[in-house]
């Protein structure tokens, strides 16, 4: 398997009457093949206040055209209160296109 990263979009889990979205790409892969694995991080503001977020994707859930990950935690707590988010990445095609780096997100 190529060398790939993956899209992803979340939302968080509703707490104090506001939600966040988390979007952003996965960092490079870690591990072989079938058994690898991504790392995420990033912010995400709402209002007044800003979470952070850092977490490692499961393994790889092959789909008909490729595979994504399981992706799951919490936000770091701010303002007295914090969010968990559960979700997947967006698709990765690269391993069924004869190794070429193209990727498919779906919305």
């Amino acid at each position: 398997m190529h060398y790939h990263l993956h899209m992803y979009k979340l939302e968080t889990n509703t707490e104090n009457g506001h939600k966040h979205r988390m979007c952003g790409y996965t960092e490079s892969m870690l591990g072989f093949n079938a058994v690898h694995f991504h790392y995420l991080r990033g912010t995400c503001s709402y209002a007044s206040h800003t979470h952070y977020y850092c977490a490692i994707t499961g393994l790889p859930i092959k789909t008909e055209n490729g595979h994504v990950h399981k992706i799951e935690g919490f936000v770091e707590q701010g303002c007295m209160h914090r969010h968990s988010y559960s979700g997947c990445t967006n698709e990765d095609t690269d391993c069924m296109r004869g190794g070429s780096p193209q990727e498919i997100y779906m919305t």
